[in-house]
Parts: C-alpha cells; structure tokens; sequence
C-alpha cells in the first residue's frame, strides 16, 4: 500500500501511495508520511496514480502532511497523475485550493 524510496543523499524521496486512503488506512498513511518526511532533507515526491477509494480522513491526513512539510521548509512534489477518484473526493470536500503551491499539485491534480 505505501512504499518509500529514498535518494543516496538523502535530500529526495519517494512515497508511492496505492489502494484505499480512507479512515481504515488512517493510521498507515499517517505513519508512512511522517516517517517518509523526517527521512527527506528538501524534498519529498508522491505518486498517488494507484489510489483507489479516498475519503475526508485521507485527504485530512494528507493536508496536514502537506501544511508540515511547507512549514519545515521542504517541498512537496506530485510525480504522475493523481486517480480519478483522489480527483472526486478533493473537489467533493473542497479541497481544491487547501495549500496554494504551485509546484505540488496534489489539490489540483493536473498541470
């Protein structure tokens, strides 16, 4: 379900997000984001294309997972197309703009 990869310098990383990030998963997402983040120095990739279901407790976990990494000063980046249904349930609970950075993605979904 989540699988973290890490670069030689330690500065970039990976985390691969698939199946269900829902309030069953919470507390595996939640582990792997901030375990993913404490291990990156600048910048931390997702690649979110194999999500299959998402609800309002995965998109919370990973608002607050985002928010922490701007405030530490790190960057946040999307690597591939989000799913069609990471898609619904962002504009479903409005969370179109909940952190307006241009270089993520992760709210928008597109380029």
């Amino acid at each position: 379900m989540f699988e973290f990869n890490a670069d030689d310098s330690g500065q970039c990383g990976t985390l691969v997000l698939a199946g269900d990030l829902t309030i069953q998963h919470a507390q595996p997402l939640r582990h792997a984001l901030l375990e993913a983040t404490s291990q990156v120095g600048q910048q931390l990739s997702l690649k979110m294309g194999q999500v299959a279901r998402v609800d309002l407790t995965g998109l919370q976990i990973l608002c607050a997972a985002h928010r922490d990494i701007l405030k530490k000063g790190k960057k946040l980046l999307l690597v591939d197309q989000v799913s069609e249904s990471w898609q619904n349930a962002v504009v479903a609970a409005a969370f179109q703009n909940c952190v307006n950075n241009d270089d993520c993605k992760l709210w928008k979904g597109k380029d």
